[in-house]
């Protein structure tokens, strides 16, 4: 309607000039500044010149350094366990992301790193009964020198990621030997994804952080505002869903969802010959860089008459891959052979834990984790067959 004098009245942009103006600046910025990142960036990649932020890394699956926290085990863990006890274990780390404690001496005398798994971190143990920890105390009491021991173990870590720790961590520490236990974890992974060099997220041995570029809208906005704002609300949100909802509720961590179900086939001759040449390597390594490989073979339960707990947690793989019983154990079998092997023609120290540790839950909380009795008698075997290293 016009007013009194014939005059329509003033829009928004009519009463507040300044503002329009400043408005529109903005918008003309914007718009200048993402049409010259296009354009450099058009440049940029014809010249084969990748911005640091462009960058695909090596995925170091390591424990964060400088950490003083507690873990405590899953319900589901303690449930198909036999004796784990669901309590707080104290989880410390130094700034290297090893696991605490070890004897840190100016000069040692030997220093030595165990590499692997979770069956090497032993987190479920108190620290201080830890194998890796106790065999550099066994060796110091029997040999008088000072040893310096120390646990590399993550949880979920395969070979290759053992390999990109030794390359990246540890020949920096000078030890003078390495001892690497593996099997379950490349196992399955072979298993699920027929190849160490994996795309799961978790486990994948190249991260690529053009992960958000990926995403469109309110998915990269929400995506990009979880990940650096509320990653713990996020994480203890979806364990909360999970509890509510049971299996309804998608796990994102579950780097084998896609394949869990679905009838596998296995080429056996084909997943042993990865796993030896990621053992070859490791000794290589070692050996060019003037460290004492020693490799182990890994403690287990799986026995011929497995017991009901045992039984349980292979028919549940069974239920996930559509492989056997009988087959799964033959081939975690066959991994363990492959290391005596592999060790055999290299003339390398192979510690036989598989042979040496009881199959029993005595010593085992479940098929491939120690308890604390298991633990300690892990440290007594590997002390005695590591004595030779230490000097006179």
């Amino acid at each position: 309607m016009a007013d009194q004098q014939g005059q329509s009245p003033q829009n928004w942009f009519e009463r507040h000039p300044k503002q329009t103006i400043g408005f529109f600046i903005v918008v003309v910025l914007l718009a200048a500044t993402y049409g010259a990142e296009k354009l450099l960036a058009s440049i940029n990649h014809t010249h084969n010149l990748v911005l640091f932020t462009e960058r695909r890394y090596i995925n170091l699956r390591e424990i964060l350094p400088h950490i003083d926290t507690v873990d405590v085990p899953p319900d589901r863990a303690v449930r198909e366990s036999d004796g784990l006890v669901r309590k707080p274990y104290r989880v410390r780390t130094d700034a290297q992301g090893f696991l605490l404690p070890y004897n840190r001496y100016e000069k040692p005398d030997l220093t030595l790193v165990f590499l692997g798994g979770s069956t090497v971190a032993c987190i479920y143990v108190e620290e201080e009964n830890r194998f890796p920890y106790l065999v550099g105390n066994l060796l110091a009491q029997k040999t008088g020198k000072k040893i310096t021991s120390i646990n590399s173990g993550v949880g979920g870590n395969n070979s290759l990621h053992s390999l990109d720790i030794l390359l990246n961590k540890i020949i920096p520490v000078r030890p003078d030997a390495v001892v690497m236990m593996h099997n379950i974890n490349d196992l399955v992974a072979l298993i699920y994804d027929r190849t160490y060099w994996s795309k799961n997220p978790t486990r994948a041995a190249i991260v690529n952080f053009s992960f958000y570029k990926n995403l469109t809208g309110l998915k990269a906005l929400s995506t990009l505002a979880r990940d650096l704002y509320i990653p713990n609300l996020h994480a203890a949100t979806r364990v909360l869903s999970k509890k509510i909802f049971g299996k309804k509720v998608k796990d994102p961590d579950d780097e084998f969802a896609h394949v869990r179900g679905q009838k596998l086939t296995v080429d056996q001759a084909h997943i042993i010959d990865e796993f030896q040449m990621n053992l070859t390597t490791f000794i290589n390594i070692c050996r060019a860089r003037r460290i004492t490989p020693v490799l182990m073979t890994q403690f287990n339960r799986y026995q011929a008459n497995p017991d009901p707990k045992v039984l349980k947690a292979i028919q549940g793989f069974e239920a996930d891959s559509g492989i056997p019983v009988r087959e799964f154990m033959e081939l975690y079998a066959g991994f363990n052979q492959a290391i005596r092997e592999v060790g055999k023609q290299n003339g390398v120290l192979v510690i036989d834990l598989a042979a040496l540790i009881p199959q029993d839950q005595k010593y085992m909380y479940d098929v491939v984790h120690l308890n604390t009795q298991g633990s300690q008698l892990a440290a007594q075997l590997i002390s005695e067959r590591l004595q030779p290293l230490a000097p006179r």
